[in-house]
């Protein structure tokens, strides 16, 4: 490829994604980034608008908007279900033509939900749609079985003997290495294609798992209401987007978390999104965080947007669970001095 070429393409992409996002300033952004004119910027639109690729819309503030692909396609539990072969046969005609990083990874990805979504929603009906354009790919599956919160909340009050929410089930997701069927899964599924995936949500009861850049609101705007038209109820939906050229890869992820050579031996704990009261605080939130967290060599615990942390919740952490797993590395990231200061504080009373 031409650097001219690659210029002419990067621009065009750029001017996708701004009028994706609705951003009304795209003719001046793009002449500012790329130090061409209006001229050419229109000459661009034009051609996109030739190629199919775009087309116009007057109700968006941009006039514009990238045209996409809908495929929709039903399943009944009670035929024989078999996900890669749904995979091959449904999916891969719509993904063929992106990237081998794409395509690597959306087969991972979708044979892995679609299981889920066989063999522990038990549901009656399953509904995929794909949803593509120029830019991105998105995959949403939809049952209407029992919920995959409500299945691990029944687990975790079976296992820990304790009134589960779906708080506490959320958690567990975050975690990894959760599974409600030891005997036949490893519980890697969903965390890892949380992690390759670059907007990854899961609804179910009225609540959202989010990893990526999905908010809930997105979520529900657009995905919700189309879904219920078509089921009677909804257990569990999940949504995946992801580039079509995504530099993104499996590998990359895997050697990140799980090296071959030591298992599945990281997570990462947003403290954000597991406190949904707030900031944390008690020891009881913390004593649910730790659970199984000796299973892991290494914990990430993500403070980010946490203001302050309480010193019991600390303690809880940084020095009973600390004392009682030493081999277990746990490592602060984007906490602020106050958060800091309260880590430090009950680190001073750590056994010797």
């Amino acid at each position: 490829m031409s650097f001219q070429e690659e210029k002419r393409n990067s621009i065009k992409r750029y001017l996708l994604e701004k009028i994706r996002n609705e951003d009304i300033e795209y003719n001046i952004k793009t002449i500012e980034n790329f130090g061409v004119s209006i001229t050419t910027v229109r000459r661009y639109i034009k051609e996109l608008l030739e190629q199919g690729i775009l087309e116009e819309n007057i109700e968006k503030r941009c006039g514009y908007q990238l045209a996409a692909q809908e495929y929709c396609f039903s399943y009944n539990t009670s035929d024989y279900l078999n996900e890669d072969k749904i995979y091959r046969s449904d999916i891969w005609p719509v993904i063929e033509k992106l990237s081998t990083n794409a395509k690597d990874i959306w087969m991972y990805a979708f044979t892995e939900m679609m299981n889920n979504a066989i063999e522990h929603a038990k549901a009656k009906n399953i509904r995929c749609r794909v949803i593509q354009d120029a830019l991105y790919t998105e995959i949403s599956i939809a049952d209407d079985g029992i919920g995959i919160f409500k299945n691990i909340q029944n687990y975790l009050e079976r296992e820990c003997g304790y009134p589960a929410d779906v708080e506490d089930a959320i958690l567990e997701l975050h975690k990894g290495k959760f599974t409600t069927q030891r005997e036949g899964h490893s519980g890697e599924g969903i965390f890892f294609v949380s992690k390759v995936i670059r907007k990854f949500a899961i609804w179910s009861q009225a609540h959202v798992f989010v990893s990526g850049r999905y908010s809930e609101e997105e979520l529900i705007q657009s995905h919700l209401i189309a879904y219920y038209t078509k089921l009677s109820s909804i257990g569990t939906m999940v949504v995946m987007k992801l580039e079509n050229d995504t530099d993104q890869t499996l590998k990359k992820v895997f050697n990140t978390f799980e090296p071959i050579e030591k298992g599945f031996v990281k997570t990462i704990i947003p403290l954000k999104q597991v406190c949904p009261y707030g900031e944390p605080i008690a020891r009881s939130q913390a004593r649910r965080i730790v659970y199984r967290l000796e299973q892991f060599k290494q914990v990430e615990i993500d403070c980010r947007d946490i203001e302050f942390m309480g010193q019991g919740f600390a303690d809880e952490v940084f020095r009973v669970f600390q004392n009682k797993y030493p081999k277990v590395k746990l490592e602060v990231t984007n906490a602020n001095e106050t958060v800091l200061g309260m880590i430090r504080h009950v680190n001073k009373f750590k056994s010797s």
